[in-house]
């Protein structure tokens, strides 16, 4: 089966969490439709910690009703380190699931363009298949990348 992987990551008290949200490529329009649509007026994005406790359960309860599947990877190692473990982890995986797309939260440039090597490096070694596209886009580009953040928030 064919997956598209969304991937956000969260930080709390001296554990690095990543998730990433597997769903069929036909079902992305349903998705990001329903998604879209449990935006309040004027948001761009659903993101977890601007949200009010009431309207997290709610969000959670509809997140829920959709078709994905949930990886999450925690490390205690420092940051750089614990993003670099846990994307060789997390590439294997997708390469095991026949991802065929890779959506990464956007963070700062130089930390994109860190990921976007070993990425590249993985597919190069041939530990990830040649044909998986992979690209780092902002949270309010993407709404399988808020699913990703409310489920790394729920962990």
């Amino acid at each position: 089966m064919t997956m598209h992987a969304f991937v956000d990551e969260s930080k709390r008290k001296g554990v690095y969490l990543v998730c990433a949200v597997l769903i069929d490529p036909k079902e992305l329009s349903h998705a990001r439709g329903k998604l879209r649509s449990m935006r309040l007026p004027k948001q761009r994005r659903l993101h977890f910690s601007k949200e009010s406790s009431q309207r997290r359960i709610f969000l959670l309860e509809e997140v829920s009703t959709l078709p994905i599947q949930a990886l999450i990877y925690s490390s205690t190692m420092k940051e750089p380190y614990a993003r670099q473990e846990i994307m060789a982890a997390l590439l294997n995986d997708l390469s095991a699931v026949g991802c065929k797309r890779l959506i990464i939260e956007r963070r700062e440039a130089g930390q994109d363009a860190r990921e976007s090597a070993q990425i590249a490096a993985a597919i190069r070694s041939g530990k990830v298949p040649a044909k998986m596209i992979y690209d780092h886009l902002r949270g309010h580009e993407e709404p399988l990348l808020w699913v990703a953040d409310a489920v790394a928030w729920a962990y």
